[in-house]
């Protein structure tokens, strides 16, 4: 039975081996074709721009890439077009929605010279470029309106018979003689914007310099060719509106003059050339132009509404109007996100001094969109706003999310010529409208053909936006409408809780600086750049700069400690002893010193008043002391000191220390009092004995001056000191003559000593 069973089990492993086998080698088989697949990227880069009767030709250049695992055989592209036109704005929306192949129309490949051949083989990854031209009878066209043309690209594929099919679309606006065109006046906004980098002078973002040029990305920028050199170049060429960051500005400005890189890499002035040329170049086209500030930054207000961190905007607003006065532009224009705020947005907004904000048309449902309304008037609790409305559709490019330079300027062409053929008179009919571009456009080489062909249109008229803001303004009570891709587009809640750790640390900065005032700006700026609109969809970047920003402010504050004592002695109850705050920082401060028992029952600690402490200084605070009860005496009472802001948050670390209290006060105090009461009764008795002396000596003088006044007269009583020796017929004690060697008590007279005795 044993042996039965084992060769069951080995049955069962061989059948497991082959289908593994068997399964590896179908895997093996799918692999490659499921990995081989064809496809096709095309970009449509010129366009006729619009079509007359006269116009001879239709033309359509671009690029086709192939994007694909597999090489395309016998590529060839053709015109496509549909033959009923668009004859109003909102049918020109629906089809710009659309993806490629929705639409039904007609191809043009026949006959055959119609088609471009584009490439026999088309390897993996490779471009081909295309020019496709049809003469405009073919398409046969006499409706005025908008049609929705493009390309179709047809290939073979490998092992494969069969042609497939890849298309691109845009728009062509058709204007037979005799269309009737009321002109529309047109107020271009080109946003100067870049995502900010510098923090203290250092660039954190894009830091990588380039071995050969030495450069960085930073400041491709800015060089002849890089997009705000273009920007620049396209708004002065053409008279467009400007509206720019100021933080953009200050970074060039700091910028100019060399800075060292996060990676510590030093970029000296001479590669900050561009840098400077840049900055001269714009301050004098913003001068001389049509210019607006955004607020410092272009913080994504929407965003900071939300999450309730718009207490620094109005210092956005400020350092806005401080550059337009510098830069001698026309104040100062707020544009929330993608033109859409809600009723709080406008009251943060009027309450922070602006009164002029950039609003999408579809965030003012109620708002005509006929271009008679280009400005509204806005009601708020904190004042009116005057909203500058632009209308996306003007720049949104399509169909099928198309947003080259040659998209946008077909469905720029398209909405301004559906709205000219509205109809009105020409005399009394006036339209206007503004076209905002996306902040972070990039105008490219070929950017500058969509403002040649605009001034070229003969139903287009350029205007400023301060001549557009001059007229009066419609007074707007309707709704106002949240866009949910513009929502879903703002500051992420990951972003948004790094700004909360950022804003806590300047917080606590500000609160321990003696002069708060004078930092307070700067570290509002830091804030401003980290909440930028330009970090939407970049949340890793955006991170990584207010992460920097935090960690340097943290040192800041971690430059301001407490130096406590070893072990301080208090010799009684009550007493006092030094701790010392050091400032290795640059900047004085003005901070409390906290210090407190482990055990608040063993001591009790006077409260201490806050000390300024100025920049690479000490200050020693006298701390007192006191213990409750006896229970203190004789015992060791853990403490801890820490430095707190003035309003009490603490920061660094907390240092420990012990109080000694030996209770030796009170037994001092009773020596000294004793010692005292011993000196004085000692004192005392000598003073005393001195009295007596001195009494007894002018007893004794006044005794020798009776026996002289008696002298002969043996009968007289001599008085004798009391405690005096006897001496004879009462004479005072003598001190013996050194001199002479007389003995006591003896006179030399005329006689000498012999006459004396002998009288004796």
């Amino acid at each position: 039975m044993l042996a039965g069973r084992a060769r069951l089990a080995t049955a069962v492993v061989a059948v497991l081996a082959l289908l593994a086998c068997v399964g590896g080698l179908v895997t093996g088989m799918a692999t490659p074709a499921s990995a081989q697949v064809p496809g096709v990227r095309i970009q449509i880069d010129s366009v006729t721009p619009y079509a007359t009767k006269g116009t001879k030709t239709l033309r359509v250049t671009g690029r086709v890439v192939n994007s694909g695992d597999v090489a395309l055989s016998t590529v060839n592209a053709m015109l496509w077009f549909d033959q009923s036109p668009l004859t109003s704005r909102d049918e020109l929306a629906t089809a710009a929605s659309e993806q490629p192949g929705e639409r039904l129309g007609t191809r043009l490949d026949q006959p055959w010279n119609l088609v471009d051949q584009v490439a026999p083989r088309l390897r993996p990854h490779a471009s081909a470029r295309f020019d496709v031209k049809v003469p405009l009878a073919q398409l046969g066209l006499s409706e005025a309106g908008v049609y929705v043309v493009g390309v179709d690209i047809r290939a073979t594929t490998p092992n494969s018979s069969l042609r497939e099919t890849w298309r691109a679309r845009t728009f062509l606006p058709y204007l037979p003689a005799g269309t009737k065109l009321t002109p529309v006046e047109v107020a271009f906004v080109l946003p100067v914007t870049d995502q900010p980098r510098l923090v203290d002078g250092d660039v954190v973002r894009g830091s990588a310099t380039n071995n050969d040029t030495g450069e960085t990305p930073a400041l491709g920028e800015f060089a002849p060719g890089g997009r705000l050199s273009r920007l620049i170049d396209l708004g002065a060429d053409h008279d467009l509106s400007f509206l720019v960051d100021p933080s953009l500005l200050d970074e060039a400005r700091r910028m100019s003059d060399g800075f060292t890189t996060s990676s510590g890499t030093r970029v000296g002035p001479a590669q900050t050339a561009d840098v400077r040329r840049w900055l001269n170049r714009a301050r004098g086209v913003l001068a001389s132009g049509d210019a607006k500030m955004l607020p410092y930054a272009d913080p994504d207000l929407p965003a900071l509404q939300r999450y309730h961190l718009t207490d620094r905007f109005p210092q956005a607003v400020r350092a806005a109007d401080q550059a337009s006065d510098a830069y001698q532009t026309g104040g100062t224009l707020v544009w929330p996100g993608a033109g859409y705020a809600d009723a709080g947005t406008l009251e943060t907004i009027a309450a922070s001094k602006a009164h002029t904000v950039l609003l999408s048309q579809r965030a003012l449902p109620a708002l005509p969109k006929d271009g008679s309304s280009p400005v509204a008037s806005l009601a708020t609790p904190e004042g009116a706003v005057t909203a500058l409305v632009a209308d996306p559709s003007l720049t949104a490019g399509g169909p099928g999310g198309q947003s080259s330079p040659a998209s946008i300027q077909q469905r720029f062409l398209s909405e301004t010529a559906l709205a000219a053929m509205q109809g009105g008179d020409p005399a009394t009919t006036l339209r206007r409208m503004v076209a905002a571009m996306p902040r972070d456009w990039n105008p490219g080489s070929s950017g500058d053909t969509l403002f040649r062909t605009v001034e070229s249109v003969s139903w287009l008229r350029p205007l400023s936006v301060g001549a557009l803001l001059s007229q009066a303004p419609t007074a707007y009570g309707g709704p106002l409408r949240k866009s949910p891709t513009d929502t879903r587009a703002e500051l992420s809640p990951r972003h948004i809780q790094h700004l909360r750790d950022l804003a806590a640390a300047s917080s606590v900065l500000l609160d321990m600086l003696a002069e708060p005032e004078r930092s307070r700006p700067a570290l509002d700026r830091e804030f401003l750049r980290g909440a930028s609109t330009s970090w939407r969809r970049d949340d890793a970047d955006a991170i990584d700069l207010i992460d920097t920003m935090t960690s340097r402010i943290r040192t800041a504050i971690g430059q301001v400690e407490v130096v406590p004592p070893r072990l301080v002695t208090l010799s009684s109850q009550t007493g006092r002893f030094p701790v010392t705050i050091w400032n290795r920082g640059s900047q004085p401060v003005e901070v409390r010193l906290e210090v407190r028992p482990r055990d608040p029952e063993l001591l009790e600690v006077a409260p201490i008043d806050p000390v300024r402490v100025d920049p690479n200084r000490k200050a020693t605070v006298s701390v007192t002391a006191q213990a409750p009860s006896d229970n203190a005496v004789r015992s060791a009472v853990q403490m801890e000191a820490r430095v707190t802001t003035r309003s009490g948050t603490s920061f660094g670390a907390t240092q420990p220390f012990f109080v000694r209290v030996t209770g030796y006060g009170q037994v001092g105090w009773v020596v000294i009092f004793v010692g005292l009461g011993l000196l004085l009764l000692a004192a005392g008795t000598r003073i005393v004995r001195r009295l007596r002396a001195a009494a007894a000596a002018r007893r004794a003088t006044a005794g020798g001056e009776g026996r002289a006044t008696t002298e002969g007269d043996e009968s007289a009583p001599q008085e004798q000191a009391p405690g005096d020796p006897a001496r004879p017929n009462g004479q005072a004690a003598q001190p013996p003559d050194k001199h002479s060697g007389t003995p006591p008590g003896s006179q030399p007279g005329p006689l000498g000593p012999d006459m004396t005795k002998a009288k004796r």
